[in-house]
């Protein structure tokens, strides 16, 4: 057998290895930490672009350069190439993981992503939401400002009430503001023949569901934004649907 044959072998079983570790880390990634729409949501993809090519490809290729029976020093940079990668990867997989969304607030007229990175969100009083279960992910509702005074103070200073940790309460005592600001599905339906067509599809699977469902936008933190189908007693979110309340044109 040649060395490159050598190589070339090594190379591969490199390969693998890393397809099998990079495999696992993405099913961590979009099944635990992003699961659903936050995946496209966030577009964790664009991050993992670059971090991919870096595990999944340079450690092989670096085998493949390196690679030479019997070197002395092989097993050095064989090790060098496994921290290399490991390092990347763990170094990646800590940035993506600050970013995971850990709970849905509303605020005024919708859901906005809430991010682990976000500070405020280690200050919610959790022992409010005692009662709400374990569910993923937590859903608040962010008290609006009660006065005319305190509405022109938040204007004024810039701001972001749902950054104000204090303001976040469990949403089931507060479904009656919530219902009032539901998007309209008919209206939705006449927009264009995509939207029609998903909420047809979306009708047929609802027909064995007894809940009352009202339907609210989630918006991530890059901004985009889909529907979601809340039952109105209990506050539970029953589905996730692919449209762009905003976008009346897709």
């Amino acid at each position: 057998m040649t060395l490159w044959h050598i190589r070339l072998k090594a190379f591969v079983i490199h390969l693998i290895l890393s397809v099998v570790i990079i495999t696992l880390f993405l099913l961590v990634v979009s099944q635990i930490w992003f699961p659903g729409p936050l995946f496209e949501l966030e577009n964790v993809w664009q991050g993992l672009q670059i971090l991919i090519p870096v595990d999944a490809v340079l450690g092989p290729l670096l085998t493949l350069i390196l690679f030479v029976p019997g070197k002395k020093g092989l097993k050095l940079d064989l090790t060098v190439i496994a921290i290399f990668q490991i390092g990347a990867l763990v170094y990646g997989g800590l940035l993506i993981y600050k970013q995971r969304p850990v709970a849905y607030a509303f605020v005024v007229d919708r859901f906005e992503v809430v991010l682990a990175s976000e500070d405020y969100f280690a200050d919610i009083p959790m022992e409010r939401f005692i009662n709400e279960g374990d569910n993923f992910p937590l859903i608040t509702y962010v008290k609006p400002p009660q006065s005319d005074k305190e509405r022109s103070h938040f204007l004024i200073n810039g701001i972001n009430i749902k950054k104000i940790a204090d303001r976040h309460y469990p949403i089931r005592p507060n479904m009656n503001d919530i219902i009032k600001h539901s998007l309209d599905i008919k209206t939705l339906e006449n927009s264009n023949e995509k939207t029609k067509d998903i909420l047809s599809k979306f009708k047929e699977k609802k027909q064995s569901s007894k809940a009352d469902l009202i339907f609210l936008p989630l918006q991530a933190s890059t901004y985009k934004s889909i529907i979601v189908a809340i039952d109105s007693g209990t506050g539970e979110i029953k589905q996730y649907i692919p449209i762009d309340p905003w976008n009346k044109q897709s």
